[in-house]
């Protein structure tokens, strides 16, 4: 009897083990029960609201999570993303949607969610700051202002499935756009009965990408994938959770406890990291520059202005506190905007637009300036971000200064949200400042400083650059854009309406389980839509 026990005890095990390994991997196929991908995001993002984004940080978080007409393929070249097929004529583009095309809610994606989304970024009191991305469209640009009706725009649901969008000119990026979070389509109904609700709190999101937010606190976000996304198949990564941590040192010690697959990190690490093959670098095009509040009398002084241009010895800088493969800058376009025939920056090189760590000429363009300006010396305010590289660079920046011209600076260290306040509201003198290109054009670079006021046209050439970038807005490709792209990039430079540090290299620690993960280097995001863990 024992016996016969102990052998039904003993099968009733090998059952229940056998139970444990066939359903065990079904339920972690279903993502449940899975660890996800913990993905630093390194600071804040401002609002996950796709048409309202202002930094590439919620670029990385809304590309997952929303998905517009086109996508990029493993080569960087155009796809359908929510849109099956598309055909140019002219200056139109008919988009066909695709039948299994849906919202996290399973309901079908038609062709006027993209109209009213459009409408919606073209409606000035949205308050989107990058609406003119859209301003290529037919009409676009006067239907923000108010001159045109809605039945005058570029952009018509020919029926629930088909979308035609008619530009004004031929558009040598428009396509780009049509990738980025301002062209997602948004669901009216949804939209409006959430109102003011729409994108803040988890029931005010309706996601229509690979993945869909499930977990959302102030410094945690966890997406899981979407099942009703319409190549939800092959997502192979199920859960992502986007952490911030700010302190790169910290995310060091993070990343060798395991806590972190994926994060941006600074230069403390990165040799162990490519020994180990866990470092992804590439250049993302960001510029770093110092950014003049022309309201402060004195800094209307291009004198000053150049002054502080040349006194900084940018070589030093790059290897001795960037450490990071960060490149040299002396204009605004990086190397990487392909332009007319791929090579924009061999047609115009820059290593001549001005010398840096010309002492003698700052120390005279500086005396020259005090003297003008009637004064004997002068003080002013350095504001930065508060992370630990912005935080050495500004220290770098205000000794520079100090000791090579005697000008006395006071470093003012906040954080990224409020810099971002401060600098829009005016608050400050000189900020540490950076800027993303958002697509592969010149214009993504150079639209950063047209401005339709009239203040400050007595310190630059505001006007004349305003004119040149109408003009090469209505330009297709071709030798005559890149010519006017330049000059209006002169204006920039030889005015020293900003001063120019470095393009930015991102060096991002990869778990080696990791795989297929795309990096696009114009937003410098991680696309997943490859990726699967080994």
């Amino acid at each position: 009897m024992k016996k016969n026990i102990k052998k039904i005890i003993g099968i009733l095990l090998v059952i229940g083990i056998f139970t444990v390994l066939f359903f065990y991997p079904k339920k972690n196929n279903e993502g449940k029960g899975i660890t996800p991908v913990i993905f630093n995001l390194g600071s804040d993002y401002n609002t996950l609201d796709p048409h309202l984004f202002t930094e590439m940080i919620a670029v990385q978080i809304d590309s997952g999570i929303y998905e517009g007409l086109l996508i990029l393929d493993k080569k960087g070249n155009y796809t359908g993303g929510v849109a099956e097929s598309f055909t140019e004529v002219d200056n139109k583009i008919t988009f066909k949607l695709r039948e299994n095309a849906k919202w996290s809610d399973g309901s079908k994606i038609t062709a006027n969610d993209f109209v009213f989304a459009f409408k919606r970024v073209l409606n000035p009191e949205t308050a989107a700051q990058f609406s003119e991305m859209l301003f290529p469209i037919k009409n676009a640009e006067k239907y923000y202002e108010g001159k045109v009706e809605e039945k005058d725009l570029g952009i018509k649901a020919l029926d629930n499935k088909t979308l035609e969008i008619e530009l004004e000119n031929p558009v040598p990026y428009f396509k780009y756009i049509l990738t980025l979070p301002i062209a997602v389509p948004l669901k009216e109904e949804f939209y409006k009965s959430k109102g003011d609700r729409y994108a803040v709190k988890l029931e005010g999101f309706l996601f229509n990408g690979a993945y869909k937010i499930t977990g959302l606190k102030e410094d945690e976000i966890l997406l899981e994938k979407n099942e009703n996304y319409w190549n939800s198949k092959n997502i192979k990564i199920p859960k992502i959770k986007y952490i911030v941590s700010r302190d790169f040192r910290v995310v060091d010690n993070l990343i060798k406890n395991g806590e972190i697959d994926m994060s941006r990190v600074e230069h403390y690490n990165l040799p162990e990291y490519k020994k180990e093959g866990t470092l992804d670098t590439f250049i993302n095009g960001r510029l770093w520059y110092l950014d003049f509040n022309f309201n402060n009398q004195f800094l209307e002084n291009k004198k000053l202005r150049q002054a502080i241009s040349f006194a900084i010895n940018r070589e030093k800088y790059v290897k001795e506190i960037k450490k990071d493969g960060s490149i040299i800058a002396k204009s605004v376009i990086s190397n990487i905007i392909t332009g007319y025939n791929g090579k924009y920056r061999d047609n115009y090189p820059d290593d001549k637009y001005f010398k840096d760590n010309d002492i003698e000429n700052a120390k005279r363009l500086y005396k020259e300036a005090l003297k003008e300006l009637g004064i004997s010396k002068l003080k002013l305010e350095l504001l930065t971000g508060n992370s630990d590289p912005e935080i050495l660079e500004i220290q770098f920046l205000q000794e520079e200064l100090r000791t090579k011209l005697g000008l006395e600076t006071e470093v003012v260290t906040v954080s990224f949200k409020e810099r971002l306040t401060r600098t829009r509201a005016g608050n400050y003198d000189i900020v540490l400042n950076t800027w993303s290109p958002k697509y592969d054009d010149s214009l993504s670079y150079l639209e950063r400083w047209k401005q339709k006021n009239e203040k400050n046209q007595d310190i630059w050439s505001k006007n004349k650059y305003n004119s040149l970038i109408n003009e090469i807005l209505v330009l297709g490709n071709g030798i005559e854009r890149d010519r006017k792209i330049n000059q209006a990039e002169r204006i920039l430079i030889d005015e020293v309406v900003i001063v120019p540090l470095y393009f930015s290299v991102e060096n991002h620690y990869r778990n080696s389980q990791i795989k297929g993960i795309i990096r696009r280097p114009i937003t410098g995001i991680a696309s997943f839509d490859h990726a699967y863990r080994k």
